[in-house]
C-alpha cells in the first residue's frame, strides 16, 4: 500500500431543461455545438476537473428538453446551488 487515500467520488443527479433552438441536438457531436458539451463544459468550471454527463435519451437539432435528469461523477465537493448557479 501506498499510504495514499484517493478522494471520495460523488454521484450527482440533475434534472434539467433547455431550450435546445441553438443546438445540434443533446448528444455531443463532432463540429457541432451541442446541450451535452455545453452542460459538460459548465459542470467542469465548477467542478475545476473534466465532467462527463450521463443520460438516457436524447434529442434531434432545435428540439427543446424538460424534466431531462442526467447524472455524472466527480470529486469535487460542493454546496448543492453551486452545481445549479455556478
Amino acid at each position: 500500500m501506498s499510504g495514499q487515500q484517493s478522494s471520495p467520488v460523488y454521484k450527482i443527479a440533475l434534472g434539467i431543461e433547455y431550450d435546445g433552438s441553438k443546438y445540434y441536438g443533446w448528444q455531443r457531436q463532432n463540429e457541432v455545438r451541442s446541450v451535452q458539451e455545453k452542460l459538460e463544459k459548465a459542470l467542469s468550471q465548477v467542478a475545476n476537473e473534466p465532467i462527463n454527463v450521463f443520460c438516457a435519451g436524447r434529442t434531434d437539432a432545435g428540439v427543446h428538453g424538460t424534466g431531462q435528469v442526467v447524472h455524472f461523477e466527480t470529486t469535487a465537493l460542493r454546496k448543492d446551488a453551486a452545481w445549479t448557479l455556478g
